[in-house]
């Protein structure tokens, strides 16, 4: 990871999570470069946070007692604190509850390499029926609570900037293709696909910045750090536009604010930071944001 900073959060050791589960580290999760790619995480860490069982809610909702309704992903973050990566590989998860809303929760998870971790992950969750979020039963709040992640303070994502949903805030945009294998059991785009996409705008802008000749080296330039927002579905089939603006760059470190477009509607945004290495800075100044 090449970063200005290091995460404002503290680092969770793996014994503060209540849950734990061991995946395998598949091919399919490396970058070119041989480690494991940001949205390699994002696919890791989605394994164990679906297996967590709530089965006071899980009783209710059997019984008819609770429904009908639908539970949306609305917001994640994923970062890499240290390069990793060998195909086969086992590491440990640990995944917990970090903060509990009227209508939504968010967990927290850590990634362990040998007892040593190298990434972290939060999701969250809201219900919902036709007619929009709707209040976490008591049974859910009693699963929630004791799954709580203790000893760490619950991450706040900063309020999104209105102008963010606009087109013209972006300065770059790549356009972007909905494939078969992006959509999930939900019939709409997966969120992990956008992410994706969000590199592919990434690496596009970076290949116009530097030119044909650093081609190969792309995938150095893909972000270790990411926090999205997701707003409405995104359907396949379909052509949809990334806008890419720099928010601010330093010597090492680009922090990139993208948004996901169908014509002038804003399905979904994404704030990454990934390494600078060659971008130069005059280049990196003409896609500052139209703020």
């Amino acid at each position: 990871m090449t970063t200005d900073e290091q995460s404002a959060t503290g680092a969770p050791v793996e014994h503060d999570f209540p849950d734990h589960q061991q995946v395998e580290l598949r091919f399919g999760d490396l970058a070119p470069d041989g480690t494991t790619s940001t949205s390699g995480l994002t696919r890791l860490f989605e394994h164990p946070r679906i297996g967590l069982r709530f089965p006071r809610f899980e009783q209710l909702v059997a019984e008819g007692g609770f429904g009908p309704f639908h539970i949306l992903l609305v917001g994640q973050g994923v970062e890499r604190w240290a390069p990793f990566g060998t195909f086969g590989a086992t590491i440990r998860i640990g995944t917990g509850i970090q903060a509990v809303g009227r209508t939504s929760y968010t967990y927290a998870q850590g990634m362990f390499v040998d007892g040593h971790l190298v990434a972290t992950a939060e999701a969250t969750i809201v219900l919902a029926d036709k007619s929009g979020p709707i209040a976490l039963p008591d049974e859910l709040l009693a699963d929630l609570e004791a799954l709580r992640l203790l000893g760490t303070d619950a991450h706040v994502a900063p309020k999104l900037d209105p102008r963010r949903l606009e087109r013209k805030y972006y300065p770059a945009t790549a356009a972007v293709h909905a494939r078969v294998g992006d959509v999930d059991l939900n019939r709409h785009v997966n969120y992990i696909a956008q992410v994706g996409w969000y590199d592919e705008a990434i690496a596009s802008r970076a290949h116009d910045l530097l030119g044909d000749s650093a081609a190969k080296k792309l995938p150095r330039y893909l972000p270790w750090r990411y926090r999205v927002t997701y707003i409405g579905e995104v359907h396949y089939p379909g052509t949809y536009d990334i806008g890419v603006a720099v928010g601010e760059h330093g010597e090492q470190t680009v922090h990139y604010e993208l948004g996901l477009f169908d014509g002038n509607r804003c399905l979904g945004t994404a704030n990454a930071s990934a390494p600078r290495g060659k971008l130069p800075g005059t280049a990196l100044a003409d896609i500052k944001s139209n703020k």
